[in-house]
């Protein structure tokens, strides 16, 4: 897998169960650099964004009730009615809220606002992560699954090890990384020295794609090709449980307000009504 939006984006596919995959994430994340980073992050508050999914009757709280219809609904929508989702009706639910934050994401990286990104437009937001994860300051990523880094699971630090470490050897150096980028870069432009809209959007695309394609077997939990809406909902479920924290089936605005700080965080703008990172 390259690079683009890898893990944001993985986070961003769970546009069909809301943000709320994208907030769960983020309550743990660590704060983003200053400088480039601003190029690529999206600052809303995150409560009032599921409050906006969610809350169906605008009173200020999320039941179980409502959040299950709104996970029915959509999916009811993306399987015209059928019981199952296949991998394609999947991709097609998350290309729409794709198509538009790419262009957003675009529009943040072209720091010079000429429309054509340089290297080093490219280059910024994807050294931004390796520096989110890199936190000891020591210019290397571990690839070790057990040495644990606050703000990225394992399916997080498997992809990124992935078409990272391309020496195999369990560690990501920053100069390892700067090829890799600029390599993508080269391909994307053909050698040219900036990258057009249209092979950004390209770029993005195929790994989106890609990773629809590994999230979808990553819920498909009995591996049969296709997902219930349990399948789908169960990421969306744990989140919910974790914001309900007298587990009474509501989750008020203050239950947000606690868990996403007052929301004052930024969060990666990749996915659906969600986000993720470059």
């Amino acid at each position: 897998m390259k690079i683009g939006t890898k893990v944001a984006v993985m986070l961003g596919m769970a546009a069909a169960i809301g943000s709320s995959t994208i907030a769960s994430a983020q309550v743990d994340a660590p704060a983003p650099p200053d400088g480039p980073m601003q190029g690529l992050m999206h600052r809303e508050r995150l409560s009032d964004r599921l409050l906006a999914e969610f809350d169906v009757n605008h009173d200020g709280k999320i039941t179980h009730a409502e959040f299950n219809n709104v996970l029915g609904s959509r999916f009811a929508a993306a399987t015209h009615g059928a019981k199952f989702m296949s991998p394609e009706q999947f991709w097609i639910l998350h290309q729409a809220d794709f198509v538009n934050h790419v262009a957003a994401m675009f529009r943040r990286v072209d720091w010079n606002g000429d429309g054509r990104l340089t290297l080093e437009e490219f280059a910024a937001p994807q050294r931004a992560r390796f520096q989110m994860m890199d936190r000891d300051g020591s210019g290397t990523v571990s690839c070790d699954p057990l040495q644990r880094v606050r703000g990225f699971d394992g399916f997080e630090r498997s992809s990124f090890c992935g078409f990272a470490d391309q020496s195999r050897n369990g560690v990501v150096t920053r100069a390892e990384f700067d090829s890799i980028v600029a390599k993508e870069f080269a391909t994307a432009t053909n050698g040219a020295s900036t990258m057009t809209r249209a092979q950004f959007t390209q770029e993005e695309t195929n790994r989106y794609r890609e990773m629809s394609a590994k999230m979808f077997k990553r819920l498909d939990k009995d591996g049969d090709g296709k997902l219930t809406l349990e399948e789908l909902a169960a990421p969306a479920e744990k989140l919910f449980d974790r914001l309900d924290r007298n587990h009474d089936g509501v989750i008020t605005a203050g239950e947000l307000n606690s868990s996403f700080g007052g929301g004052g965080r930024g969060s990666p703008d990749f996915g659906s009504r969600s986000d993720s990172d470059r």
